[in-house]
């Protein structure tokens, strides 16, 4: 991996002073491991690991498995995330909490619950919160990137959550619909400064020009979160970068420009996360120096008003696509890890004899991994052929 570049070790000695030098070996060390169990799909089990702090579902893994041949990962029983982003599902039980006390703790008022990720590729995020979500919310999982909607919709799919919907749209869309939104999460593209323990490419990248078209670009979609959100609703900010320009300062212009009330969380102290640099307001950082994960930045804000549980989805003209892939109804056939893998691969398998006619379900360890379509002698694979594992 290319070294750091030298105008950001000296843009973190103006941060940090004296813990720069701290933060700059553990930018240097290897990437930890961890992964984020499904909570609505239970059975994955690791070996040698220790739970996340912040995260009820996360674990560290001492050692990384092959985590592509294994049919779990495939079937949504876990997603493999940086700890430090885990926080999200933590968050958003605070902010459910939160609004069920408003509500009396009546649940069934969150049948019309709605939670907007605008940001939403690959989907790490997306997941954490339905992690969080009671059972009838609705999350709406945006990206702008054409690109990136692609892995968006595998991931989200794969989790298996039924009340969700991936869109493809700029922000400004959501901000002409309304306020429809009870939760905005805006996990803002950014200069990628904490990732650079992890990927070449935020190495690769960085500029103090990047670092400003970041900004500017994260001030107008904030712009736009503001004027989905419902009154008395929360937006949470959070980028995976160090520098105050796209961290504290866009802090304060929510608070004070688009004018919403930002959110202590009273994290533990025993959690190592880190209080903003140079600013009163309730903001927190995850520095891989301090805690064990990589660079994150989080604040979360509440709108002026009272909040009203929705009566009803608005679904009307958003371009929703259902990423669900399993067919309700269709019959489970149970099969083991090495025809779970063909299947995977999109390969010929072969059903147990007994095996219905028409289309059925594969499931490994009782989870769906996708459909065939059983004509007898064999099964025509209908997993997605994008989606399909190449390594054996």
């Amino acid at each position: 991996m290319q070294e750091i570049p030298t105008d950001f070790i000296k843009m973190l000695h103006d941060l940090l002073g004296d813990e720069a030098s701290d933060l700059i070996k553990a930018l240097d060390l290897p990437p930890v491991t961890s992964v984020r169990i499904n909570k609505r799909k239970p059975g994955a089990e690791f070996i040698a690991s220790s739970p996340v702090s912040w995260c009820k579902s996360g674990l560290y893994l001492d050692d990384r498995p092959e985590f592509i041949t294994d049919p779990l990962l495939h079937a949504g029983a876990y997603y493999v995330q940086d700890a430090s982003s885990m926080i999200c599902e933590t968050v958003i039980e605070i902010l459910v909490n939160k609004l069920r006390i408003q509500e009396e703790g009546n649940y069934q008022e969150f049948e019309g619950f709605q939670v907007l990720d605008l940001c939403a590729a690959p989907g790490g995020k997306t997941t954490a919160m339905i992690n969080a979500l009671p059972d009838g919310a609705f999350i709406t999982a945006n990206e702008y990137s054409t690109k990136r909607v692609g892995a968006l919709i595998e991931n989200l799919s794969k989790w298996g959550y039924q009340n969700v919907s991936v869109t493809n749209r700029d922000s400004s869309f959501f901000a002409s619909q309304g306020e429809n939104y009870d939760i905005v999460a805006v996990d803002a593209p950014c200069s990628g400064e904490g990732m650079m323990r992890k990927e070449e490419m935020a190495r690769q990248q960085w500029s103090i020009n990047l670092i400003n078209q970041c900004s500017s670009l994260q001030k107008d979609i904030l712009k736009n979160a503001v004027k989905t959100l419902k009154p008395g609703g929360y937006l949470i900010y959070s980028t995976c970068t160090f520098n105050r320009r796209e961290n504290e300062e866009n802090a304060e212009f929510i608070a004070q420009e688009l004018g919403i009330e930002p959110i202590n969380l009273h994290f533990p102290e025993e959690w190592g996360i880190q209080k903003g640099i140079k600013t009163d307001l309730p903001v927190y950082r995850f520095m891989p120096h301090k805690t064990k994960g990589e660079g994150l930045f989080l604040s979360v804000f509440r709108k002026p008003g009272t909040w009203e549980p929705s009566k009803r989805v608005h679904t009307k003209n958003t371009g929703l696509k259902n990423p669900c892939i399993i067919e309700s109804g269709a019959p489970y056939v149970e099969v083991n890890k090495e025809t779970a893998l063909s299947y995977l691969r999109r390969e010929s398998i072969k059903l147990p004899e007994d095996t219905p006619r028409g289309i059925v379900t594969i499931t490994y360890k009782g989870l769906p991994l996708g459909q065939a379509k059983n004509i007898g002698s064999r099964a025509n694979n209908l997993y997605p052929k994008n989606w399909r594992i190449l390594k054996r």
